[in-house]
């Protein structure tokens, strides 16, 4: 990874293997697919696997290589894409335009003036196209990579490509269309009991990355089994946090951006080992599901300094993408 900005050092390849192993080591939900990958090969990651970075892990694991105005700086960054990835926060876009603006306005400050470049110029703009066509995700080229990885595959031979595409093409349309008359309605449970597909995109199983969830009355609650007596009648059995605290808060001195908490974008920090108390909830009662990321005790920065710990290091709970 080339570090040449003007205000943070350069990584060691101590911390550049630390935080490697921290990153291959992260649990994400099922329903993201694509692993994070190591430092190593971060010129070779795929745009969704930045977006991955970018909503769940950097946050989190980039504090510790900020000061407290830099990391402040990010955040106008962070809070401005992840407000703007979701119609759930549409009352919040309006405050986009000023993070933004701010955020390219200092931009030079903290990165140099020479990685000044048209993308980063081009941030200014994002409001205007999201306040015209909706969220990012309607208008984002994500389906449409995808989608050309696929047609990719569909070519067998080095003759005849559109002939090739079109005629998968036809297979493909007429199998989704045959499994569109079958397809489940949710919420059920898993085949073997023990977990539920809460939506098409949205499962809760019992294991670590795939545990947890927010209440639409913003409780944290980790999943333990699933009770059901018909479609309307499921009953999630959990354990609920009794206490949590912000991540961050976003707020400047000279009060020219509005003052905003990680809670305003359900993310949340828990201590390790916190109370908690039995609980037993409708699955009507969900808001979203969280990704855990657990930070180790070691700052980041310091990956062999036993002297330098934080012993109120726990788990940090951010929303998904898609909220109900």
């Amino acid at each position: 990874m080339k570090c040449n900005f003007e205000r943070f050092p350069r990584w060691s390849p101590e911390i550049k293997e630390f935080f490697s192993n921290f990153l291959k080591q992260m649990q994400l939900p099922s329903e993201i697919h694509r692993t994070l990958r190591i430092v190593r090969y971060v010129a070779f990651c795929k745009a969704s696997e930045y977006r991955t970075f970018l909503h769940y892990a950097s946050v989190v694991v980039l504090k510790d290589f900020y000061d407290a105005q830099g990391y402040s700086h990010f955040l106008l960054y962070f809070c401005g894409v992840t407000i703007l990835s979701s119609s759930y926060y549409q009352h919040l876009w309006t405050r986009v335009k000023d993070f933004l603006s701010r955020f390219v306005k200092d931009f030079g400050t903290y990165y140099g003036r020479t990685h000044m470049t048209n993308n980063v110029h081009n941030l200014q703009h994002v409001f205007g196209e999201v306040a015209m066509f909706g969220p990012l995700d309607n208008f984002s080229a994500y389906c449409f990579e995808s989608h050309l990885q696929q047609i990719k595959r569909w070519v067998r031979s080095g003759k005849k490509f559109a002939e090739q595409v079109a005629g998968r093409s036809s297979e493909i349309a007429t199998i989704y269309m045959t499994a569109n008359l079958i397809a489940p309605k949710y919420p059920y449970l898993k085949t073997n009991g023990i977990g539920l597909h809460v939506a098409a995109d949205f499962v809760l199983l019992p294991n670590f990355k795939d545990q947890f969830f927010l209440l639409k009355n913003d409780d944290v609650v980790k999943f333990l089994d699933v009770k059901a007596s018909s479609l309307f009648s499921i009953t999630i059995v959990g354990v609920r946090f009794l206490f949590k605290m912000a991540l961050f808060e976003l707020n400047f001195e000279d009060n020219s951006i509005a003052k905003t908490s990680s809670t305003d974008l359900n993310i949340y920090k828990i201590i390790e080992n916190s109370p908690t108390r039995h609980m037993e909830v409708s699955w009507t009662g969900i808001k979203c599901k969280l990704v855990r990321v657990k930070l180790p005790s070691r700052s980041l920065t310091h990956p062999h300094d036993a002297s330098i710990t934080t012993p109120d290091r726990g788990g940090s709970m951010i929303s998904w993408d898609d909220l109900f």
